[in-house]
């Protein structure tokens, strides 16, 4: 039951930090697994206000296409933190489950590389089960300029070159399917542990 131990507080302090001011244009796309309550709280919107620009949608009947509008000058995230938010999401479900080598099923097991790329290929991304190949995509991020959802690499951890890839949560938190303590999908600090320290590689943004 180690999926559980994250609290939903934690949990949001990591999805829904920074949110901005903005006017938003688009609607949202539910999934099935949506409700008011938690597009309301994915989109930092007032729930009343949220049902209420939507009188079409029955609330006990949301599922996977069903389109919501959202009401006029909402605080809503930028472009790219909704879409960190996102994948951040797809990943934290994921906690606990086990690292295995090889991995890339949810809910199963995952290593380092195939958890990334299933959080981000959940979210409209095209990643390969590869850390090395995925350090090569997108532009390279100094560490004093690490945002939620940018990717941060180790090299040399079991093999020569890019290693390892984990997920920036931001407040020098990583998520990542590691093997250093627990062999799980799980939560680390990433500057200040000597072994990331000593293997830390660089870092890559692919959200824009």
């Amino acid at each position: 039951m180690k999926k559980v131990i994250l609290t939903a507080a934690l949990a949001a302090s990591y999805l829904f930090s920074g949110i901005a001011s903005a006017e938003q244009s688009n609607p949202y796309i539910a999934t099935d697994s949506d409700t008011f309550w938690t597009i309301s709280q994915k989109l930092n919107i007032n729930l009343a206000d949220l049902i209420a620009a939507n009188p079409q949608v029955n609330p006990n009947n949301i599922y996977k296409g069903v389109v919501i509008k959202l009401p006029n000058s909402i605080s809503q995230q930028k472009s790219w933190e909704a879409k960190a938010d996102a994948i951040i999401a797809t990943g934290m479900k994921e906690l606990g489950t086990p690292y295995v080598f090889g991995g890339d099923t949810p809910g199963v097991a995952f290593d380092c590389s195939g958890f990334v790329q299933y959080a981000f290929n959940q979210n409209g991304f095209n990643l390969l089960h590869s850390a090395a190949l995925i350090s090569q995509m997108g532009t390279s991020v100094s560490a004093n300029d690490l945002r939620k959802g940018d990717l941060v690499f180790l090299q040399g951890t079991y093999t020569s070159g890019v290693s390892h890839v984990a997920i920036y949560l931001g407040d020098n938190k990583i998520l990542q399917a590691g093997t250093m303590g627990t062999r799980e999908v799980k939560i680390s600090t990433l500057f200040g542990t000597p072994y990331y320290d000593s293997h830390y590689w660089g870092a890559r943004r692919l959200i824009n």
